[in-house]
């Protein structure tokens, strides 16, 4: 914050409308992205930038256009939000052209957005499968790539590079599975390894895995199967430590808040053009450094100062 931004805030006040699922669902991460807002908007408050949190359930769209709603009936200046939804996203924002949006989580094409802080999920999944490809070694055999959110579109593009890593890698086949409720999990992959003996290594496309991987251990098949998943919530950090995962892709939840909120700060407040695309870079979490993961939590300020 510079002096003038000080001079402007006493004229002008900025407040952001963020729209996330309920932070304490999956294992956690969203409360990690909202630590990162939080954050921010401690730095910023003096400036005359305030936030307004309105929690939906991401398995309910009307909770989402609800949660939308209520924020814009408020005369918000901003969202962040997540375009978890991708039809009704891009709904809303069309919807309402004078709002300035700012996407984390995903990256969704589509117009009107102001800002994307964002993995390239298409090149997450391909990473994963190079990983997958180190992890089984000569292997031939059977991948499965479990997919819990399919109408996603980070999701379905991080399957859609792990399977194209692997198109010309005759020697395993991929088979994605979709699995919508956590009662069907377990049935899913008992049925998965009955009709792929030769299953060797699974690839789940978001923060669920340690759900999977502790039934993988229950089976007695974590020996013959690598595990791969993303976001490094605290069970899935359990699960690494106690062997049941081999390799996770950590988003930087925390980073992604922070810098959404300061770009969008750098439009509503200073009048400046915020950076559009702030690629997340693809951060490798093995056992040999799971214990570091907190040094690069926040290591960039989100201004664009180095």
């Amino acid at each position: 914050p510079n002096a003038f931004a000080r001079n402007l805030r006493l004229s002008k006040t900025f407040t952001i409308g963020v729209v996330l699922p309920q932070l304490h669902s999956e294992y956690g991460y969203w409360r990690l992205i909202y630590n990162g807002v939080l954050k921010a908007v401690k730095e910023l408050a003096q400036l005359g930038v305030s936030i307004e949190l309105v929690e939906y359930d991401r398995l309910k769209p009307k909770s989402f256009l609800a949660a939308i709603q209520k924020v814009i009936a408020n005369k918000v200046d901003a969202v962040l939000l997540a375009p978890l939804l991708p039809d009704e996203t891009r709904h809303v924002i069309e919807q309402y052209p004078n709002i300035s949006w700012a996407f984390i989580d995903s990256p969704l094409p589509c117009r009107n957005r102001i800002i994307t802080v964002a993995q390239n999920p298409f090149r997450g999944g391909f990473m994963a499968g190079r990983l997958m490809h180190l992890q089984i070694e000569n292997k031939k055999g059977t991948l499965v790539v479990i997919n819990t959110h399919t109408a996603a579109f980070n999701a379905s593009e991080r399957a859609r590079g792990f399977i194209e890593y692997f198109a010309d890698k005759p020697e395993l086949q991929v088979i994605t599975l979709d699995i919508a409720s956590a009662k069907s999990a377990e049935e899913a992959l008992e049925r998965a390894y009955d009709q792929w003996p030769d299953l060797c290594g699974i690839f789940v496309v978001n923060n669920a895995v340690a759900r999977f991987a502790s039934h993988i251990a229950l089976l007695g098949r974590k020996n013959h199967t690598t595990v791969i998943g993303y976001d490094l919530v605290e069970q899935n950090r359990s699960a690494m430590l106690e062997g049941k995962v081999d390799c996770l892709i950590s988003q930087r939840p925390e980073f992604q808040g922070y810098t959404a909120t300061y770009q969008l700060y750098r439009k509503g407040i200073l009048n400046q053009k915020p950076d559009e695309d702030i690629l997340i870079p693809i951060d490798i979490i093995l056992l040999e450094n799971i214990q570091d993961d907190n040094s690069y939590t926040l290591q960039w300020n989100g201004r664009g100062e180095e």
